[in-house]
């Protein structure tokens, strides 16, 4: 089984800045590597793929103002982001992802080491260790829990708060047998980021109070200074140190608010996951529920800007992450997840079984028009979802993890308004 560790990175000024500049150059194969497949296909239409583009990279290197290319990138790391890109055009072309795009200098600056032999991993005390990378020596990192098994690969990233430094694992775990758990329904909220049938609520906390109020104020000064950057003429529109500051000031912010949500949804997951033998929840397409209501010139959206700010909310909460650490964690702890079909799941009665919009008085409370049933309408609706998944798993439920042998991902084709679902 494989698995991922994550643990921060404390390199030296050296160390950082030859980071960074690996980290280039893989950007720099990535962009170069789509514009020639983008250029073969409109002039030859002819597909270019990555064993044609890595037997180049030798003749890359040489070539006359590409030295900076052989003295800071990996080769290894080289090659990686070509094979890349070659995922990320077959995802698209067999429709299960968006067309590949160019990296943008700045954001999400990583390079993967795909040999984990070449990683070589030394423990410091109980606190600190070392892992020796090519062209960067021995880095230290925080050794917040042991690794425990072997190393297939690595991934050297940066956010706005530091370089972290990911390693795949694979470990000897023997099937989990079932763990024998009552069920449970999970309705995912805006008000309530998770709702389940137990009658609990959980809330993602996020950022405190006076860190989200800072973040709202310095928004709002970046915007004032991005205003006045575009109103220069052409050739003097570069951002001051003060506005750039400014924005590495939210981004950290913004960082810090992600990890704080990540740590809750995975806390949140792995006590479902462990607790519970069956967990139901509804299949949610976040991409269209978020999808944005500005529409065009000739047919101008409405409420666009009370749809933005409940797009936020939506996104804010991490839907589709705890859907996808749910799949996985599922199967660690002897769990089975099961999707059913969201429709009308938040006016369906969960002790009568009538469907009526009237029931729904508000956001929170929910009474039956029919049998007088009141309770918290989160609460409810994550009872019509368990019951949805136990009553009627040959009629409506997609069971995660699939049966061996069953495909695990959406077979490109038309979408349906009302698809139809089967059990694995």
């Amino acid at each position: 089984m494989l698995a991922g560790r994550r643990y921060r990175l404390y390199l030296t000024p050296g160390q950082a800045e030859q980071a960074t500049r690996a980290s280039g150059c893989c950007r720099a194969i990535w962009n170069a590597a789509l514009k020639q497949r983008e250029l073969a296909w409109e002039l030859r239409r002819e597909r270019v793929w990555a064993i044609a583009q890595m037997a180049e990279l030798p003749e890359l290197k040489r070539a006359a103002g590409f030295e900076w290319l052989a003295r800071d990138g990996i080769a290894q790391s080289l090659q990686q982001s070509l094979r890349d890109l070659d995922v990320a055009y077959r995802r698209w072309l067999a429709g299960r992802g968006g067309r590949p795009r160019f990296k943008a200098k700045g954001r999400r600056e990583s390079f993967r080491l795909p040999q984990g032999r070449d990683l070589s991993v030394r423990k410091v005390n109980r606190r600190w260790a070392e892992v020796r990378v090519l062209k960067l020596g021995w880095c230290r990192f925080r050794l917040t829990r042991p690794i425990g098994g072997e190393i297939r690969h690595a991934t050297v990233s940066r956010d706005a708060l530091g370089w972290q430094i990911s390693f795949c694992v694979a470990l000897e775990q023997p099937p989990a047998k079932p763990n024998g758990g009552p069920p449970v329904g999970v309705d995912r909220g805006v008000a309530a980021t998770v709702a389940l049938s137990t009658g609990e609520l959980h809330s993602c906390p996020g950022l405190p109070s006076g860190q989200a109020q800072r973040l709202r104020r310095l928004c709002r000064k970046a915007g004032r200074r991005e205003t006045l950057r575009r109103r220069r003429p052409n050739g003097h529109r570069r951002r001051s140190r003060r506005h750039q500051r400014t924005l590495d000031q939210i981004a950290r912010l913004k960082a810090r608010d992600a990890r704080i949500r990540a740590d809750f949804l995975h806390k949140l997951s792995t006590r479902l996951a462990s607790a519970h033998g069956l967990i139901a929840i509804e299949h949610l397409r976040v991409g269209n529920m978020t999808r944005s209501a500005k529409g065009t010139l000739a047919q101008p959206g409405v409420n666009v800007a009370q749809k933005r700010a409940l797009n936020r909310r939506i996104l804010a909460q991490g839907w589709g992450e705890l859907r996808r650490e749910l799949r996985y964690k599922a199967a660690w702890h002897g769990s089975v997840l099961v999707e059913v079909p969201a429709e009308h799941s938040s006016q369906t009665c969960s002790a009568c079984g009538v469907v009526h919009a009237d029931s729904r008085k508000s956001q929170a409370e929910f009474r039956c028009v029919a049998c007088g049933h009141q309770q918290h309408a989160d609460v409810n609706a994550a009872r019509v979802i368990l019951a949805r998944a136990v009553n009627g798993q040959e009629d409506g439920g997609r069971i995660w993890p699939l049966q061996r042998g069953e495909p695990s991902r959406r077979r490109p084709g038309p979408r349906t308004a009302n698809p139809r679902w089967r059990a694995a």
